[in-house]
């Protein structure tokens, strides 16, 4: 598991993943997946949280899809209720640091992200599709400095656009801009690349031969 860089779960009936039994300040100081720098789970519809992912400091790529009973993706709750020092926990954990792509498509009860602004120094794309619910992402005027490239917010859905609450004047004049629709559904246009991709890899394949 400490090799570990890429994990995919799909298509699954767990309801958690378990993290362990001994207490969290405990855990993220001595338990980390640190080499696992991208995160898949799809079709799993008995997850209501991946707080687990505070154990991955390295973190580059999230996807989450078709995930239909997650409400939030680091829970509150459960991080206050499993801690035996909250403030030094807190302080240790800030989750998604590293953190270049979040792809959300399709969770229908997804309520927040986190419960409060994060940097995300590294944040290049967000990309949010059939999250009716999900009307505020955790940004401030203060997130996304430094990783050298203007984030992009995806998003699909007018009203859910239209519904999105920012963190103050200053955090909406900074990211409104850099909201733009997608045009086609996000797994649309993943397959287009694969295949314009694929006629690509092909077209040199005959030049080789020829």
């Amino acid at each position: 598991m400490e090799r570990l860089s890429k994990l995919i779960i799909r298509s699954c009936d767990i309801s958690e993943i378990e993290i362990g039994r001994t207490p969290w300040d405990i855990i993220l100081t001595r338990t980390r997946l640190r080499n696992l720098t991208s995160v898949i789970v799809t079709g799993c519809n008995g997850l209501k949280d991946l707080t687990w992912l505070l154990l991955v400091p390295n973190l580059t790529h999230l996807e989450l899809q078709c995930l239909e009973k997650v409400e939030e993706i680091i829970s509150e709750e459960r991080v206050a209720s499993s801690v035996t020092d909250e403030p030094k926990a807190r302080g240790m954990n800030t989750p998604f640091q590293k953190l270049e792509r979040l792809e959300l498509i399709n969770l229908p009860r997804l309520k927040r992200i986190y419960w409060s602004p994060l940097l995300f120094p590294c944040l290049k794309k967000i990309v949010v599709e059939k999250c009716p619910k999900l009307r505020k992402l955790p940004l401030s005027f203060k997130s996304c400095v430094g990783g050298g490239e203007e984030l992009v917010i995806n998003y699909r859905d007018d009203q859910w656009f239209k519904r999105v609450r920012w963190e103050d004047k200053a955090t909406k004049d900074r990211f409104l801009p850099c909201c733009e629709k997608l045009l086609t559904t996000y797994s649309e246009g993943k397959q287009l690349v694969k295949q314009a991709s694929f006629q690509q890899n092909r077209y040199c394949l005959c030049l080789l031969s020829l």
